[in-house]
């Protein structure tokens, strides 16, 4: 069963792609009342909603003349084009922590990207991406097993380069091509927690595959991105 999103959850949401639409900085906000109103829900729910929105810096309130908006919170903007998993490579105050590492069966869709048995058994390592110190990304990753044991133990490797650069740059796997996927998604029990978020909050999915240079899959990855945190910019050159 679909855990319930919690109603002051979906308010912050709704309120954030309204204000972003139609505020500029400095805009006063609407009273606790009139959001009351709008969205036929309790002050307590309103509240915890603004709550969110002060710890963020989205909001300020000045005591005697009512509640502000500083601004929309602060992203990372990146091109779909680029693979996921870049996108605090390079970053001051980024780091990866691995938080789990495990073998045993891939889950079904898992096995059929990487062209393996449904019992046959992979490497899954669950790592953290963080800007300093604010969790941005929780990443699975999925490797056959030969391969994922050769890194199982390589840990300092594994905070200072991409998964798939110790492959191609270490372990000569030569990363040809990749097959990337973004979906809107709502988080999970299973990395909710180490998001920092809710469970049923959205969050942003990036699937990855990489194939070496004749065809054959050579790991697999699943990224989860706080919406919140996180956002993509595209260029179109050909509008028609």
């Amino acid at each position: 069963m679909r855990p319930q999103v919690p109603k002051y959850v979906t308010i912050k949401a709704l309120l954030e792609a309204r204000w972003e639409r139609t505020m500029l900085p400095g805009d006063r906000l609407p009273s606790e009342t009139e959001l009351c109103a709008t969205f036929s829900v309790s002050r307590a729910t309103i509240q915890q909603a603004l709550q969110l929105f002060e710890q963020e810096g989205v909001i300020r309130r000045d005591q005697g003349r009512g509640t502000f908006y500083v601004g929309p919170a602060q992203r990372t903007e990146q091109e779909p084009s680029q693979l996921l998993e870049t996108t605090i490579r390079g970053r001051p105050g980024a780091e990866i922590r691995i938080l789990r590492k495990s073998v045993g069966m891939p889950p079904a869709h898992i096995a059929m990207r990487l062209g393996l048995a449904r019992e046959d058994r992979v490497v899954t390592l669950e790592r953290l991406g963080l800007v300093e110190g604010a969790p941005l990304v929780f990443i699975y990753s999925y490797l056959p097993l030969e391969t994922g044991m050769k890194i199982f133990e390589v840990e300092e490797h594994l905070k200072q380069m991409t998964l798939a650069a110790l492959l191609n740059d270490v372990y000569g796997y030569r990363i040809a091509s990749v097959r990337q996927t973004i979906a809107a998604r709502l988080s999970d029990p299973s990395f909710a927690a180490d998001l920092g978020i809710d469970v049923g909050v959205p969050v942003l999915e990036g699937e990855r595959t990489y194939y070496a240079g004749d065809g054959a899959p050579v790991f697999c990855a699943l990224s989860y991105y706080r919406g919140d945190r996180h956002s993509f910019t595209m260029s179109v050159k050909d509008w028609r």
